[in-house]
């Protein structure tokens, strides 16, 4: 009770400071809240977006935010956001600014982040950059396409995690049913016992496929994930095509 009461009065030190001063501080950077809306960010145009919430966390959506990340968000040019983090309820209307606040969609299915990119470029007039950006994912996912299909995967039943079905339907796989995110289900261990060869998809920030595996030695098993684990420009594009390679080296 008294650590939330603390916290609560640093925030409203922290808004009387700015407000007192009259005029914010240079507002020249770009902010989000986590490494996926970050890379959306970076998709959509924009440059240096700065991760609120550390890229390492294995569930980012759960950071608690400070005082210095609110001082932070407030001095940028944009804070692109999702709206299922923690943080969020912190955040205020009396926070934050709502013209430089804007939600997307974190899914990573190619439809999605063509979507996003549209509305993040639409909104900061990046639609050149954007679309250089968009292209190069489109790409990875065409090749990605081919080559799942040569290989024969797009045939072989795919049991996948709640949180991963939208890129692995993007990909071509054949979805034939998916577990989570909470604990797999009765259900869900009868039906991965009946398909004999097969692939199931993990998602590393929760990942909880170890007994469908123990009930088909047919499997094959392999941990996505959705969250980049680094800030970098090409973080979203990185960390697909590495979800992709690791599909792809196991068949």
């Amino acid at each position: 009770m008294k650590k939330r009461l603390l916290f609560t009065i640093l925030i409203s030190l922290i808004s009387f400071s700015l407000f007192a001063q009259g005029t914010k501080e240079d507002t020249s950077s770009y902010v989000a809240s986590t490494s996926w809306c970050a890379s959306f960010a970076y998709v959509g145009g924009l440059d240096n977006v700065v991760s609120i919430a550390p890229a390492n966390l294995t569930h980012p959506p759960e950071y608690e935010i400070l005082p210095s990340d609110i001082k932070t968000i407030q001095k940028s040019k944009a804070f692109v956001y999702a709206g299922y983090e923690s943080m969020m309820e912190t955040l205020t209307n009396n926070l934050i600014d709502d013209e430089i606040k804007l939600q997307i969609t974190t899914v990573n299915s190619l439809d999605n982040i063509k979507e996003q990119a549209a509305k993040i470029s639409s909104k900061y007039n990046t639609k050149e950059k954007s679309k250089i950006r968009v292209d190069k994912i489109e790409q990875l996912f065409m090749n990605a396409r081919e080559e799942i299909k040569e290989k024969g995967i797009d045939k072989i039943p795919a049991y996948v995690h709640f949180h991963q079905v939208a890129f692995a339907k993007s990909l071509g796989l054949n979805v034939v049913g998916s577990f989570g995110p909470n604990s797999v289900t009765p259900e869900n261990i009868n039906e991965v016992s009946k398909l004999g060869k097969s692939l199931i998809i993990d998602n590393i920030h929760n990942p909880i496929a170890t007994p469908l595996k123990e009930v088909n030695d047919q499997s094959t098993l392999i941990i996505w994930r959705n969250f980049p684990d680094t800030n970098e420009n090409e973080a979203l594009y990185n960390m697909l095509k590495g979800n992709i390679n690791l599909l792809l080296s196991k068949f």
